[in-house]
């Protein structure tokens, strides 16, 4: 029976594992130290890839406002992974995330959801940079694992379009990790946001599309045929 999937998760573990391998090299050329990423991080991140890979191919749609819990659910996998005691340890963390999400007036989803009907008529590069500039920036959507959702969110938008994910490898991870320090502290709103985050996200947008391997697709969604972009 031919495989369903899009995504080539084997390949995707090759790339975050040889991150991990390489990581005291990049943590030198990062403006921020970061701890490096542990089998933990890893294998939730795949778990994540494998949900975003389930949730194309049956056709959901993370901003549709009636499926939009499965963002919630995209961050809980990449802290907790799927398994079930992990997520009762954090259940009160989880509770308080969906809380955050979904009633803060300024960083949550009503904001998130505003945005990409905003500019849901450009490129698939544009929408996935604005969607991890606007997680990302300030206040951040999820109250942890924002870098690893918002990759994992952006990713959805490219893939469904037969685009290839954002994954971390050694050649990107300083080009990533980098602008994410700046991009945190912008505010999402006010005069700053105004003119810093359209710049920040069109060289997001190009970072992207230079950064694109198609190894890590089995295959293309068939939505790719739809020429939505402009």
């Amino acid at each position: 029976m031919e495989s369903c999937h899009i995504l080539d998760l084997n390949t995707i573990r090759k790339s975050l594992n040889e991150v991990q391998k390489q990581f005291e090299s990049i943590r030198t050329q990062l403006d921020e130290q970061r701890d490096p990423p542990d089998d933990m991080v890893c294998d939730n991140m795949l778990q994540g890839y494998a949900l975003i890979d389930k949730l194309i191919t049956e056709g959901a749609d993370l901003f549709d406002l009636q499926q939009i819990d499965w963002m919630i659910e995209i961050n809980t996998m990449v802290l907790c992974g799927a398994d079930p005691e992990r997520r009762k340890e954090f259940s009160r963390h989880i509770a308080m995330t969906r809380s955050r999400f979904f009633d803060s007036s300024e960083g949550g989803a009503r904001d998130l959801l505003e945005w990409h009907r905003l500019h849901r008529g450009e490129s698939a590069w544009k929408q996935a940079a604005g969607v991890f500039v606007r997680i990302l920036s300030k206040p951040q959507l999820f109250i942890e694992g924002n870098h690893r959702s918002a990759s994992l969110i952006a990713s959805f938008l490219l893939v469904r379009e037969g685009l290839p994910p954002f994954v971390l490898s050694t050649d990107n991870a300083v080009g990533f990790f980098n602008p994410a320090s700046v991009i945190r502290r912008v505010p999402k709103n006010g005069l700053s946001a105004l003119f810093r985050l359209p710049k920040i996200k069109k060289k997001y947008a190009a970072f992207l599309e230079d950064h694109a391997s198609s190894k890590f697709l089995l295959k293309k969604h068939k939505r790719a045929t739809k020429n939505r972009a402009r």
